[in-house]
């Protein structure tokens, strides 16, 4: 009877380990395969932005091709500024050797890709006023920061960090 009630117990506990929800890894885990970790953000994005910003079928046929234009200019102009704060960061560690003029100019490269990223954000700001009302517009940047709020605390709750329980709506 002990041996059963135990089986019984053990398996419940197993069965509620697997129910409780898996958090998402983290795209730079090593040894992870990255890019099936970059395609389930993507996923988990898209459905994230079909439920907050209830685009019409309509909304959505012409919404996705500019919303990812947008969001491949954004990752272009981000691998830009690290790639010029990591010149930066070289030159400051001695790992390159460069005179005071070549480090201003790195650093005027780095602070104008950030205007660079302004003017990519007033572009596609434009684009996505023509094609939706300026409630859904205003609904991507506000969904955008929700996702990203969302995708740190998975983050945080695989890790054990805090803040891992907020409520993010």
């Amino acid at each position: 009877m002990k041996k059963i009630a135990l089986a019984v117990l053990f398996s419940a506990l197993y069965v509620l380990s697997l129910a409780q929800p898996q958090p998402l890894l983290s795209p730079w885990s090593a040894g992870e395969d990255q890019q099936n970790r970059y395609e389930q953000i993507q996923s988990a994005k898209i459905a994230f932005f079909t439920t907050e910003l209830e685009l019409s079928p309509k909304e959505a046929e012409e919404f996705w091709p500019i919303y990812n234009n947008f969001w491949k200019e954004r990752e272009k102009s981000y691998r830009r500024i690290q790639g010029n704060l990591k010149n930066i960061d070289k030159a400051l560690s001695g790992e390159s050797k460069i005179s005071e003029t070549e480090l201003k100019t790195l650093m005027d490269k780095y602070v104008s890709e950030f205007s660079s990223e302004g003017d990519i954000f007033k572009n596609f700001h434009s684009q996505f006023m023509r094609i939706l009302p300026a409630e859904k517009v205003a609904k991507i940047y506000v969904t955008e920061e929700k996702f990203r709020i969302k995708m740190i605390h998975q983050l945080r709750r695989g890790q054990g960090g805090p803040g891992a329980t907020q409520n993010l709506r």
